[in-house]
Parts: C-alpha cells; sequence; structure tokens
C-alpha cells in the first residue's frame, strides 16, 4: 500500500525550486535533531541514535553540495555545517541534549535566511553579469574619501554558494 505521506513529500521535492529543496534539507534536519533529543529524554538510545545519524546524513549532503570556489559565503557555510557536525557527533556520543540544542540552534538560523530566500522571485536571486575591472569607474570616482590612496574594487562573486539560479 502506498504511503500517502510520503508521496505528497515526493511531490513537494520534485516540485520546488533549488532554495525550496535545500528549506525542505534543513526541515528535515531540524526535524531528525528535535526527534533525538525527544528519544535522548525518553531514554530510547536506539532510537536517538538513528534519529541522530539521518540528521547527520543531510548536513553531510548540505555540505557535500558547497562549491568552495563560489566565495566567501560558500566557505562560511562549510564551517558552519562542520561545527553542526561535530556538535551533532558529541550529542550522539555524549547523549547530553546541549551539543544537539547547539546544532540545532544553527540550523535555524540557516533555515531562517533560506526561507527568505526561496520565497523571492527568481529573477530578484540572479546577479547581474560582473563586469571588468578595467571597465569600471575609479574607487576614487564613485566615493568621496579622505583617505589619500583609493580603496581597492572588489567585482562580485557572480554566483551562488549552492547552485542560485540557473542561466
Amino acid at each position: 500500500m502506498l504511503d500517502p505521506t510520503a508521496t505528497y513529500r515526493t511531490s513537494q521535492v520534485v516540485s520546488a525550486s533549488r532554495a525550496g529543496q535545500i528549506v525542505l534539507l534543513y526541515q528535515g534536519a531540524i526535524r531528525f535533531g528535535t526527534q533525538h533529543l525527544a528519544f535522548i529524554e525518553r531514554h530510547d538510545i536506539e532510537q536517538a541514535h538513528k534519529a541522530s545519524i539521518r540528521c547527520q546524513e543531510i548536513v553531510t549532503a548540505l555540505r557535500g553540495s558547497l562549491d568552495l570556489s563560489a566565495g566567501p559565503i560558500a566557505v562560511q557555510l562549510d564551517q558552519l555545517y562542520d561545527f553542526v557536525l561535530r556538535r551533532l557527533e558529541a550529542g550522539n556520543l555524549t547523549k547530553e541534549p546541549r551539543p544537539t540544542e547547539d546544532a540545532l540552534q544553527v540550523l535555524r538560523g540557516l533555515l531562517e535566511a533560506w526561507q527568505d530566500l526561496a520565497a523571492r522571485p527568481a529573477s530578484e536571486l540572479v546577479d547581474e553579469p560582473v563586469r571588468p575591472l578595467r571597465d569600471r569607474a575609479p574607487v576614487s570616482n564613485l566615493v568621496s574619501s579622505p583617505v589619500s590612496s583609493p580603496a581597492p574594487a572588489y567585482a562580485g562573486a557572480g554566483i551562488y554558494s549552492m547552485g542560485g539560479a540557473r542561466r
């Protein structure tokens, strides 16, 4: 017999945008992390372990999808995922709630940011093409600064760390 919930979730994932799929992953990780805490409270060690492993697998998948050459945001996300994974592992090993709670706090903050991105139209998520620096006006013409040497001009990343909109 088909599970109607599984069918619904499958259609949710298939029809979601890239940002929407990431939101679903964060929601899943948070759900399993929360289950881990509930099983710890009930002293159900086996189920707590299974829930923690599921949460870790989702975070590992999110981390694996990063393009670290995309810029500093991707590197910062990688560092956050590393922290989250270390805290989840500590919570699973010690069966203490605090490490998992720390991980969930970070995941909830990231979920909020991705929900904001997912709610925006795709046209807002595409960066403008980056012009070479030689085609830009000198920074000193753009900003009046009392500093004698102009600040360096930085080109935008031009791509998103987690895939972004396809062109």
